[in-house]
């Protein structure tokens, strides 16, 4: 696992949207709303300070107003355990850590063990392509998931009738998590591969999951077209409603159709046919 950087932001209320979505774009992958502003996390190797401080003294934010701190893995599992509660997607899923005690009044469970990531279903990131996901027949398919993190969408998959589902994140802590959850889940035909892109199998698909920032999926529609079957599905999340716009210019040129979107606090999940 890595080590993460902490930025502790105190902005005002409405300016915390638009720093928000400016950040996601600088690469920071989670975002915790206080009482003065807002905390941002980032792997400690892809900070660069020096573009953060450019960012916020565009925006006329003092310097003080930013507080910086180097997170070790292991305070992220004591923090994920402290906080982390059950989520409950549409009355047919719920997802909890092992901790938690089992609800049969949902036709769907997912156990997942919070750790470093933000894929435990608590993000509205997650929360939305998810809620695609649910609506969609998956049964028989196969699935691949772009930027697993804990796997929480190649397990879903898997639980509701894929055939195959392969994972990949360039992350090591990814594989790692990926194979506790699944069995924790008690589910097969899961492969992983630690990587980018081009560590995919070439396909083609009949559904692909990403689930990862506006910048990488920019860059990835072209590459993420071939791996996809005629007629088949790409669902894509981790962008804000305002996003989408840019999202479908780049998708259209690929030849993807959007066909249903999923929004929640302003971020929103998109589902693409070809």
């Amino acid at each position: 696992m890595q080590n993460y950087i902490s930025c502790d932001i105190q902005v005002p209320s409405d300016l915390m949207d638009i720093l928000i979505a400016e950040m996601g774009d600088l690469g920071f992958e989670g975002f915790i709303e206080n009482e003065k502003g807002f905390e941002a996390y980032l792997p400690a190797v892809d900070f660069k300070e020096e573009n953060l401080r450019a960012l916020l003294e565009n925006y006329a934010i003092p310097s003080g107003a930013l507080q910086i701190k180097l997170v070790a893995p292991q305070n992220w599992n004591a923090d994920w355990e402290r906080n982390f509660e059950p989520v409950c997607i549409a009355g047919q899923l719920r997802i909890r850590a092992p901790f938690h005690e089992a609800d049969p009044a949902f036709p769907l469970e997912l156990l997942i063990q919070p750790k470093t990531s933000f894929g435990t279903g608590h993000h509205e990131t997650t929360y939305t392509i998810m809620r695609l996901m649910l609506d969609m027949e998956m049964k028989g398919k196969t699935v691949f998931d772009y930027g697993s993190g804990t796997g929480i969408l190649a397990i879903l998959a898997m639980k509701l009738g894929a055939q195959e589902v392969f994972a990949n994140d360039i992350d090591l802590w990814a594989a790692e998590n990926i194979f506790e959850n699944m069995a924790l889940n008690q589910v097969n035909g899961i492969s992983f591969l630690q990587g980018d892109l081009s560590v995919a199998p070439i396909g083609p698909y009949d559904i692909i999951l990403a689930n990862i920032n506006k910048n990488i999926l920019l860059s990835s529609f072209e590459g993420l077209r071939p791996l996809l079957k005629e007629a088949g599905c790409l669902f894509i999340s981790g962008f804000y409603d305002t996003d989408l716009p840019d999202l479908l210019l780049v998708a259209e040129k690929q030849g993807f159709k959007l066909v249903n979107q999923v929004s929640k606090n302003n971020w929103t999940a998109a589902e693409f046919t070809v």
